[in-house]
């Protein structure tokens, strides 16, 4: 089912799912780290590895086809085993078909590992990869990396036969987050809209003997038939639970609600209309008071407040009727219960209708990157050239089931279920929304140093208190929006901003793909 980006499989943040950038800490020396890890002994381009896939025949397709050669340096985090095993095969294929360049990869088995192998790396100036893999979760993000001088722009060659093969908006300097300045930085693979679902599962065989032949549409639907199946289920089958430990994510109901605060649903709220604190934005609220009401008529599962794991068991052995998960949750649920009559449905939205959309994961957009202290960018850019090709992302598709942002991957194969649900309810409550790092870069900086400078309790936490203790959530609100605010005016004078305006867009409709000047 389909992969999940931004660490390794089942790596859940401390901030409820979120993609969070961690600081990096220096230890000891690159190879002594590398070494400790077993790193270096994955590496491929060595003796003894395994026989290249099915694609692995495929004559290469590239934009740089045939230009450069020698080794190439490659770390990357795979998203498992399974996915490790498959980057090998495929680093075998190439350069079976391409002699002349020898791929050295290094496979970084946790996000903690891989972010601090780079900073080892990029901090001495040896041993650095040529090119790697983005990965907010280690701190490897695009625009992180390039704050910190670790990319070069690979815009030269970036040809049309190139471009061609992603959809327009990729390459558009204009309106893709792969370009900083004017230029390209990265090649993308999975699909950022893709990325950014949260998603309603339903246990079809529950909802229907309980008589519900569809999931819910509405609050009130979803209120309705959660308390029914609880209350008739008789402490064997529950209606509906929340993940404790990944609250977040049920801030989905909000972000299609009204607008989604900037950044994450995890961190502190900036409201992208006014520029100002947003946890008292009036849908926040209404969302935390429906599950407070939900909760305190006992239609949750009891002990939800600390389930992570558990849901997909609770799914699974039928004692759940749905609840709100990310995408990586497909492939969780259909391991723990291939028999498992597994519905998947957009979020619930008010009884008034849908007044707001998410944002795309662009975090992600930037998959693969070459470095700024690359040996030989024309040998690094036929591999990267490759990363990026229709037969490689396929196959990653086909495999792995990473869903990929090239739609010609899809073009004359089938595609399971899952997936055409998945990229259905992506095209309905995904849009673009505004950057303020586009309008100007030091927003980026000043809101990092935001999420390390703001109240705590962080949101989570306070949302947790509020729907478990039945507190005033409107009171809660009010007073972190003020805590915020003072932050927010003790930080900028020192941050090169002059005010919040950076963060303000009054023109923008929530509902609509916002274009940015």
């Amino acid at each position: 089912m389909p992969s999940q980006a931004g660490g390794s499989m089942g790596d859940v943040s401390a901030q409820g799912g979120a993609s969070v950038t961690r600081p990096l800490t220096k230890g000891p020396s690159r190879r002594e780290f590398l070494r400790a890890g077993g790193l270096l002994a994955g590496a491929v381009g060595l003796p003894g590895l395994m026989a290249a896939c099915s694609a692995g025949d495929t004559p290469p397709t590239g934009s740089g086809a045939g230009k450069g050669k020698g080794t190439v340096r490659f770390w990357t985090i795979p998203e498992g085993p399974d996915d490790a095993t498959f980057q090998r095969q495929q680093i075998d294929g190439f350069m079976k078909r391409n002699p002349d360049v020898t791929v050295e990869a290094q496979f970084f088995p946790s996000a903690e590992q891989y972010g601090n192998a780079m900073q080892l790396a990029f901090t001495g100036g040896r041993d650095a990869p040529d090119i790697f893999r983005g990965n907010t979760a280690s701190g490897v993000g695009l625009r992180s990396v390039k704050q910190r001088g670790w990319i070069r722009p690979i815009t030269e060659f970036v040809t049309d036969d190139f471009k061609s093969r992603f959809p327009d908006w990729v390459y558009d300097a204009k309106h893709s987050a792969l370009f900083i300045d004017k230029e390209a930085y990265a090649v993308p693979q999975v699909d950022p809209a893709v990325q950014a679902v949260r998603m309603l599962y339903y246990n079809v065989d529950v909802l229907e003997r309980f008589g519900f032949g569809e999931p819910p549409g509405t609050w009130s639907q979803m209120r309705e038939m959660a308390s029914k199946i609880t209350r008739d289920g008789g402490g064997k089958v529950y209606g509906m639970a929340l993940i404790g430990t990944s609250l977040p994510i049920v801030l989905v109901l909000q972000n299609l609600a009204g607008p989604q605060s900037y950044k994450e649903d995890a961190q502190p709220p900036i409201s992208l209309l006014t520029g100002k604190p947003a946890m008292s934005e009036p849908s926040v609220i209404e969302t935390i008071e429906l599950l407070q009401g939900m909760h305190s008529d006992n239609v949750f599962a009891p002990g939800w407040q600390t389930w992570s794991t558990q849901v997909f068991q609770q799914m699974a052995a039928g004692r759940l009727g749905m609840y709100l998960g990310p995408l990586f949750h497909v492939k969780q649920l259909r391991r723990a219960n291939p028999k498992l009559k597994l519905g998947i449905a957009p979020p619930p939205v008010p009884d008034s209708g849908r007044r707001g959309s998410r944002a795309p994961a662009d975090d992600v957009l930037g998959w693969w990157m070459m470095s700024a202290e690359v040996r030989n960018p024309e040998a690094a850019w036929r591999v990267l050239d490759f990363l990026g090709s229709v037969d490689y992302q396929r196959e990653a598709f086909q495999k792995q089931k990473q869903i990929s942002v090239m739609d010609k991957v899809y073009e004359g194969i089938e595609i399971d279920a899952d997936t055409k649900r998945i990229r259905e309810i992506a095209s309905q409550i995904v849009r673009v929304h505004p950057d303020p790092y586009k309008k100007d870069q030091k927003a980026a900086k000043f809101y990092q140093d935001l999420v390390t400078n703001a109240p705590r309790p962080i949101p989570p936490q306070r949302y947790l208190e509020a729907i478990t203790k039945g507190s005033n959530v409107r009171d809660m609100a009010a007073q972190y929006d003020e805590k915020l605010a003072a932050a927010i005016a003790k930080q900028l004078p020192t941050s090169g901003l002059h005010d919040m305006s950076a963060f303000t867009f009054h023109d923008w409709d929530p509902l609509t793909d916002y274009k940015q000047a």
